[in-house]
């Protein structure tokens, strides 16, 4: 069965804000993410992956080490809840650490509709581009700073140990889900809903939260950001 159906540090979570424990000592929660130019959009049947050029390097430095981005890809609609609550889309900033890779660091940035005509930037780079068809790759042209321009920690990010929220459920993740969201247009989440359903009926790629079962989720404002 695995860890999907008896782990005990699945993922993804609600996070109930008033649960949460204050971090206290800030966490150290630094990007060091290099310049880019492109990026290659894989659709995996599942969901879509946007995964680096293999001559770029992106650190996240934490108190457990510095991890190096592996790929992004996106849920809709979001995994975690906060309070309860989904937003439209998460994206899932995936590292692995630098000397273990046994570890992963996963950023969770929500994707919320804030007003019908305010579009992610950030998306319209490469979503437009995404291949419909499952295995298939496409390579697309990016700003410098693509890959740090979705994540803003100045709100603070709530963290917690956890698992991969796909088979095989490994609990190996460092989760930090970013409080403050990104902005999304309608049309953009009916767009990527719309490649989810050419290979899931249902045009959603998201695993509900799972139980805590004792864990403590923490909320930090980080000591280090980008922004």
């Amino acid at each position: 069965m695995g860890p999907c159906a008896t782990g005990e540090k699945q993922s993804p979570v609600n996070i109930v804000m008033d649960r949460a424990v204050q971090g206290g000592k800030p966490e150290l929660f630094a990007l060091e993410y290099g310049a880019s130019k492109t990026a290659t959009v894989a659709n995996k049947g599942s969901t879509i992956q946007v995964i680096p050029a293999a001559d770029e390097t992106h650190l996240l430095h934490l108190a457990s080490g510095d991890y190096k981005l592996l790929q992004m890809h996106v849920h809709a609609y979001s995994e975690h809840a906060i309070n309860g609550l989904f937003a439209p889309m998460e994206a899932h900033f995936v590292h692995v650490h630098t000397v273990d890779p046994n570890k992963l660091a996963v950023v969770g940035v929500m994707l919320r509709v804030h007003r019908h005509d305010s579009d992610s930037a950030w998306l319209r780079q490469w979503l437009p581009q995404a291949p419909v068809e499952t295995n298939a790759t496409a390579t697309v042209s990016v700003a410098p700073t693509f890959w740090s321009d979705m994540i803003d920690a100045s709100s603070g990010f709530w963290a917690y140990p956890g698992s991969l929220t796909t088979p095989e459920c490994s609990e190996i993740v460092s989760w930090h889900v970013l409080r403050k969201a990104q902005p999304l247009s309608v049309e953009q989440a009916i767009q990527f809903m719309n490649i989810m359903a050419v290979t899931n009926q249902d045009r959603t790629d998201n695993r509900m939260p799972q139980p805590l079962n004792g864990r403590t989720v923490r909320f930090y404002y980080p000591a280090a950001a980008t922004k």
